[in-house]
């Protein structure tokens, strides 16, 4: 794909596919047969078969016994959708009206609060397939889609819901779209481009960095000159509005709420640079070892193949471009916000094509079977890990083991039930930082709930009557002991414990 590329490689429209070269060679020689096994794998309903697959055992695990704990991020977005309109979060509306839409009509359990996380894994896997035949060929875009669909970090996102899992199929057709713009005059593309980017900014603000790399990808491409002439760009910034203007309305109605607290966040001061290099860490870990090391490898040598001519292959750029930018933003913006290394993943689709283009050009497969085997093995070991070493009678350490704080609250869930039964007729609520958790837990369980506290849908403190759950140290400074109608102390293996008190608020 870059340097010492062969001149076939280098043109703008990909190589003919398998299918196409096999019907050269008689049908009895067993290398016709191969290659029409290649290509029926490789090809459109082959990789659709494995999405599919991949697709419905992601749902199946949501129902097992390997099934992560409720996180606190998903408590909170499912608290947002409860109302009819929600406000406009940070990482905008989109998630919140989707787990609304899921809790009315699947339920509140889990499994279906997560099945967005799957589904949408499941489209952006198909899309990265079609970006890799799109810029190669058949047999790198069926490596593309299984390297993607292995991926440790997708493995994650895709047993949980969160925003990020969400924007990944719009990135991703919004970068297929615009690498379909130079081959053809049509506004389809332009529209979807559009449309995509424009969904996206409703799901997750990240997604506005699409805006400056197309423009940037447009205006260094000979393929795109003359470009702002034609009515494709204008026809897909109007598309993209179109998408976002009723929300915009509405954030506007609210005074940008939304935008001034997204503002804060990213402008308040970082608390440890150090965190840096952990998120670097995870995220290597997270995007797979052996793909990590190539594109750090493949970046370390990209200024030299850009000398050499690289940036003429418009491959090159439409990658190259949508990847080390998107990664160095997503790191920096990892230091003032908790997604953690899930942020990076929109720079995943044009890295992972990239990646492994540039090995399958060079016919480096071995390379290519090391990056899966390394996916599975880590995306096994980071599913039945932590669940196989407890089985053992080992203490997961703290550091290993991140959702232990999620089953204290699992565990707070029947405690939760047990109080609304020892007192009818008596409003429930929760504060703290575990509320919006704690109440996902009683809604779970048909217990009716409220949350007091910060919380956009929070009542306020001095407003509320009733029973109300608190961390313990909290209720013994505010109700004192004589208000206190129970306790409950969660203790994990490893040590930590969690206590939370109910106190009565005439």
């Amino acid at each position: 794909m870059a340097g010492p590329v062969p001149r076939a490689a280098r043109s703008p429209d990909p190589p003919p596919d398998d299918g196409a070269r096999m019907n050269d060679v008689p049908v009895s020689t067993p290398r016709a047969i191969l290659a029409r096994a290649v290509a029926a794998i490789c090809g459109p309903w082959g990789v659709a078969v494995l999405v599919f697959a991949i697709t419905a055992a992601r749902l199946v695990l949501l129902s097992s016994e390997l099934a992560l704990p409720v996180m606190p991020g998903e408590a909170d977005f499912w608290l947002l959708g409860q109302t009819n309109r929600p406000l406009w979060p940070e990482t905008g509306p989109a998630l919140p009206w989707l787990l609304g839409l899921l809790s009315e009509t699947c339920g509140a359990d889990a499994p279906c609060l997560r099945l967005w996380g799957p589904v949408a894994h499941g489209i952006a896997m198909w899309f990265v397939y079609r970006l890799g035949v799109r810029l190669f060929d058949t047999v790198t875009g069926f490596w593309c889609a299984v390297l993607y669909g292995t991926l440790p970090l997708v493995m994650q996102g895709g047993l949980v819901v969160g925003p990020i899992a969400l924007m990944m199929p719009l990135w991703t057709l919004a970068l297929l779209a615009l690498a379909r713009t130079h081959v053809t005059r049509g506004l389809w593309e332009w529209g979807v481009l559009g449309a995509s980017v424009g969904l996206g900014l409703l799901v997750h603000p990240v997604m506005a960095l699409f805006v400056p790399l197309a423009l940037l990808y447009l205006a260094t491409s000979p393929e795109h000159a003359g470009v702002w002439r034609r009515p494709g760009p204008y026809v897909a910034i109007l598309v993209g509005l179109a998408c976002l203007l009723p929300e915009l309305l509405r954030a506007a109605a609210d005074d940008w709420a939304a935008a001034e607290r997204l503002l804060a966040a990213v402008t308040s001061p970082i608390d440890d640079p150090w965190n840096l290099a952990s998120t670097i860490g995870i995220g290597i870990l997270l995007a797979g070892p052996v793909l990590a090391a190539v594109l750090i490898w493949l970046l370390i040598r990209m200024p030299a193949l850009l000398r050499s001519g690289a940036w003429s292959d418009y491959r090159v750029r439409l990658l190259l471009l949508f990847s080390a930018p998107v990664l160095a933003v997503t790191l920096a913006l990892t230091l003032v916000r908790d997604d953690g290394a899930m942020l990076t993943g929109a720079a995943v689709p044009a890295a992972l094509v990239m990646v492994c283009g540039w090995l399958l050009v060079r016919g480096q497969m071995g390379w290519t079977a090391a990056a899966l085997a390394a996916n599975v093995a880590v995306s096994a070991a980071l599913l039945i890990g932590p669940q196989t070493l407890r089985a053992e009678g080992w203490v997961v350490p703290a550091g290993f083991d991140p959702v232990a704080r999620q089953r204290m609250a699992e565990a707070a869930g029947h405690w939760l039930e047990a109080l609304a039964r020892a007192h009818p007729g008596v409003t429930l609520a929760v504060a703290g930082a575990d509320a919006p958790l704690l109440a996902y837990h009683a809604a779970v369980r048909d217990v009716p709930t409220r949350v007091v506290g910060t919380h956009p849908l929070a009542v306020p403190q001095d407003a509320f009557h009733g029973l109300l759950v608190m961390p313990a140290a909290l209720a013994e400074a505010d109700a004192g002991g004589d208000e206190i109608r129970g306790r409950l102390t969660v203790t994990l293996p490893d040590g930590r414990t969690t206590a939370w008190a109910a106190a009565m608020v005439p």
